[in-house]
């Protein structure tokens, strides 16, 4: 059995040697050390790392950390809160490690399978504080696609379905149906859909794009019919733009969506044209259907008469639309009925994908990053100048964005990436004061979105700086364990940057947002396109240290010279905490473990160092790390450790209890 001797700062000067058979991990790289880019002249800067926590030593077997001091205080780190009392003459402990190596083996096996059991748990209870429910139809499509056999099939490669037809007929009702879960916003108002949105759909072994777009308005209305017709307020979160420009933009509402939806009936095969069965024909169907017979004759167009719960009565709605020159098919998609018939209508008008085995399956993961920030900060800005095209509608309009829209990128390197564009996620107390369920709908799909992703991308606003909300949400970030990139939008607003004005800005950035001080900088303006490609080089270096491991032997190493270095304090009992042995039990935020023999020996501060600790000599810049502290005693004569930890807050990493 492989094991592993314990190590203690009170032993000598070498460190006890090793038991013959000593675990030997796999994943073992070379330790480097990461540093901030330097500047090459004093211009602004576009990208900002964080400086790496100042080093205790010369490196990892530094002099400094082989001579421990009977005396000694935490004073190199800045991070004393509370104090401690030593005696000025310490004893050696009653504890020496001079025992057999048979009593001093650990069952690292045991420890390892403990390690991985407790980020498991941490994992599901940080799960159910947060709050997120996911729809069951959303997690029963999730295990379809990890059991599909063509779950790698790239998007673009699907044949696309189109959903198209006036406000409030029940596209987004639709597409939440065939796609399996509730992706789209469903209220009962009209104009809430307003990008693009895609998702798969499976019928048999067919598989398919469906896009939901927003209602086409094809009739001339005043400004008050169009702002009632899209639902659009003039006076949440724009109090500072301009009434003229906000005229401006509400006028252009109806086009942007159109815009939107004319590019989804462009790039998908089939057509599924949307009607009110309760409300009958009415002159927006009829334009509707004459512009797809004009510029889409070529395409097949399937007339689906929704909100025909009853099937008798549906063949009745149905008459209706005869006159719109389709074949009118009766479906609900509130109770499914029809929807079947619809979907092998769909299915064998559809050409079955071939050539599945001349295909390049995806067999690694595209990391998604998800463009988060408060309402008005420029992201629907940022996505479009990734992508190079107008995939989403921008406006000065606040809340214009509603959906969570992913759209995958490929940059020039030929890597994939999932970008997620979300709605502004404004305070708790204004959401609920405002009473919009559309806007609660659509903070509750952003924050789903931050739990879906690799990489959060926080936006801020250059002027504004960091506010409280912007806070709130680096805390939720860091609590859902995402690597961040913090991207300054609208850079070229500040007047007269040089090099040290940007200095002095990402200070006040760090000062503001303490909670994400090991997350890079990023200054970019989304408008002009200046240096948003710096965003995507900064999320895929932080995606992968977020799934780096650490070998067992270097992790080990690190945490040996850190105890070196500064010993855990003693309590006033004369006892102190002893680390047995270190593992990281997950990626995807790190989380690494450590047996000692009483956690609560072991106080916020002295966690807080080992954290820097291990930043700054096993990197990690971009992503949160988690420490979890396992109680365990000493193992008897027979070679047996006992866990002393069931469940207690000392198991918890700091910042979770």
């Amino acid at each position: 059995m492989a094991a592993m001797a314990p190590f203690s700062s009170a032993s000598s000067s070498h460190p006890p040697r090793l038991p013959s058979k000593t675990l030997t991990p796999r994943h073992s790289r070379p330790l480097h050390h990461r540093s901030p880019p330097a500047a090459s002249a004093p211009r602004p800067l576009l990208l900002s790392f964080p400086a790496p926590a100042r080093r205790c030593g010369a490196g990892l077997r530094s002099s400094a950390a082989q001579k421990i001091s009977a005396d000694y205080q935490f004073d190199d780190d800045g991070d004393n809160d509370e104090e401690y009392e030593y005696d000025g003459e310490e004893e050696e402990e009653e504890e020496e490690w001079e025992v057999d190596e048979d009593e001093e083996e650990m069952d690292v096996e045991a420890m390892e399978e403990e390690a991985r059991g407790a980020a498991a748990d941490l994992a599901k209870r940080l799960a159910r504080e947060l709050h997120i429910d996911d729809d069951v139809r959303e997690k029963r499509r999730n295990i379809r696609d990890k059991t599909s056999v063509s779950k790698h099939i790239p998007d673009n490669l699907l044949p696309k379905v189109a959903i198209i037809g006036r406000p409030n007929v029940g596209k987004s009702a639709l597409f939440n149906r065939l796609v399996g879960g509730n992706r789209a916003i469903v209220v009962d108002e009209p104009g809430v859909t307003r990008d693009r949105l895609y998702g798969r759909s499976y019928w048999g072994d067919q598989e398919f794009m469906v896009i939901d777009t927003g209602g086409v308005i094809t009739l001339s209305k005043s400004q008050a019919g169009v702002m009632e017709e899209l639902a659009v307020t003039t006076t949440v979160g724009m109090d500072g733009i301009p009434l003229a420009t906000r005229e401006a933009a509400i006028a252009r509402m109806p086009s942007m969506i159109e815009k939107q939806a004319v590019a989804a009936v462009d790039e998908a095969s089939i057509i599924l044209f949307v009607v009110d069965g309760q409300a009958g024909l009415v002159a927006a169907d009829t334009e509707i259907s004459d512009w797809l017979r004009r510029n889409y004759s070529d395409k097949c167009v399937i007339l689906a008469v929704n909100k025909c719960e009853s099937p008798r009565k549906g063949q009745m709605q149905a008459l209706d639309f005869w006159s719109l020159g389709f074949s009118p098919l009766p479906i609900s998609a509130i109770t499914g009925t029809g929807t079947g018939d619809l979907l092998d209508l769909v299915c064998s008008e559809l050409k079955k994908f071939e050539g599945l085995d001349a295909v390049e399956e995806e067999k690694n993961k595209v990391p998604a990053i998800a463009i988060v920030g408060r309402p008005n900060v420029g992201k629907s800005s940022i996505l479009n100048a990734l992508v190079g095209e107008d995939r989403t509608i921008v406006s000065p309009v606040s809340g214009t964005t509603r959906d969570a829209i992913d759209t995958e990128f490929i940059t020039a390197d030929g890597e994939k990436y999932k970008l997620i564009d979300t709605a502004g996620i404004r305070r708790r107390a204004a959401v609920i004061s405002a009473g919009s369920t559309t806007e609660s709908l659509s903070v509750k799909r952003a924050f789903r979105a931050i739990r879906r992703s690799d990489v959060v991308a926080l936006v801020i606003e250059a002027m504004a700086c960091v506010t409280e909300q912007d806070y709130k949400i680096a805390e939720r970030i860091e609590k859902e364990g995402k690597a961040c990139v913090i991207v300054v939008n609208k850079w070229d607003t500040i007047p007269n940057k040089n090099h040290e004005s940007t200095t002095h800005y990402e200070q006040d950035v760090r000062e503001k947002l303490r909670i994400l001080d090991w997350a890079p900088i990023v200054y970019c303006s989304a408008t002009n396109g200046s240096s948003v490609e710096k965003i995507i080089s900064a999320a895929a270096l932080v995606e992968k240290e977020r799934s780096r491991r650490l070998g067992t032997s270097i992790l080990n190493q690190v945490i040996r010279e850190a105890i070196a270095f500064k010993p855990p304090p003693r309590t006033r009992g004369g006892k102190r905490g002893r680390v047995y042995y270190t593992t990281q039990a997950a990626i995807g935020p790190p989380t690494f473990v450590l047996f000692v023999n009483d956690a609560k020996l072991f106080p916020d501060t002295y966690r807080r160092y080992m954290e820097k600790k291990l930043r700054s000599d096993a990197g990690f810049p971009g992503t949160p790390i988690r420490l979890l502290w396992r109680s365990r005693r000493r193992p008897d004569k027979r070679g047996h450790g006992a866990s002393l930890n069931a469940c207690h807050k000392s198991a918890l990493p700091l910042g979770f209890y």
